[in-house]
């Protein structure tokens, strides 16, 4: 994965263990012809990374953006009012709201804490990522609406209470779309592709990204590039030949398309 400062990230990765950790542990599993042979293993890399990734190519300068499908809470709900009276309607609207999300099938959390500000609320939301903000206050428990506030565009819009459900998952279903775009148009917009090694050093200075080049597949190839760079091959596509007949860096027959990034 490519992060906004164009550096890579491995994560998301299987990989096949075979037999190696089976037969230091021991672990054996008892076959259809009742014999015992070790167990073949796997591993799938989903963790911490994975999710530090996503805050990173996602996040921006007021913290967090969670896509609303992987989203702990896709909708947080902040009542506002400024005195008792309007206390009790608000935020008995809020609860009424909640109710028929959840209801829908989302994950909705009222926050109705008393010490804190509106605007304190909506900071700390935005800190944490929350797809959809709902704001009611007392004008819009008379008009029967509620304000919408997108954590992406931070967009913000009216909606009548009899379009709640189907507006809300439109717009977590737009909000979903438009973070896939933006990572995509990102990875997209910083591959390149390199014919020597002149050029890699300097696009690997000036714009990093992922350098698309011929290569020879030889280790010490790969450790030399390493040592004058900090850059190492991150994938070899299956089913891409290369598009020059000369490695781009050691000018040795080219077997392999690689791309090659810095990493953290």
């Amino acid at each position: 994965m490519l992060m906004p400062d164009g550096k890579a990230v491995q994560a998301g990765t299987s990989h096949h263990l075979g037999q190696n950790f089976a037969k230091v542990f021991d672990i054996r599993f008892l076959t259809e012809q009742q014999t015992k042979e070790y167990v073949w293993q796997t591993s799938w890399g989903v963790s911490t990374r994975l999710i530090g990734s996503l805050l990173m190519v996602h996040g921006d300068d007021k913290g967090a953006i969670i896509p609303p499908r992987v989203a702990p809470l896709q909708v947080v709900i902040v009542p506002i009012y400024y005195n008792e009276q309007d206390a009790a309607t608000v935020t008995a609207k809020a609860r009424s709201v909640a109710q028929r999300l959840e209801a829908a099938g989302l994950r909705v959390k009222v926050d109705d804490r008393a010490d804190k500000t509106p605007g304190w609320k909506f900071n700390e939301w935005e800190l944490k990522g929350v797809p959809l903000r709902v704001e009611i206050g007392p004008r819009d428990v008379a008009k029967d609406q509620v304000v919408l506030a997108r954590r992406d565009t931070r967009e913000k819009m009216q909606v009548k209470l009899e379009e709640l459900e189907t507006r809300v998952q439109a717009l977590l279903d737009d909000i979903h779309a438009n973070l896939l775009k933006r990572a995509e148009d990102h990875l997209v917009k910083n591959q390149w592709d390199i014919e020597d090694y002149e050029q890699f050093k300097r696009v690997l200075e000036e714009k990093g990204g992922f350098l698309r080049a011929s290569w020879c597949g030889d280790l010490d190839c790969e450790t030399t590039i390493k040592n004058e760079t900090g850059a190492t091959v991150r994938v070899i596509p299956l089913n891409q030949k290369p598009k020059h007949e000369k490695c781009f860096r050691c000018e040795r027959k080219a077997t392999k398309l690689a791309y090659f990034a810095r990493s953290y």
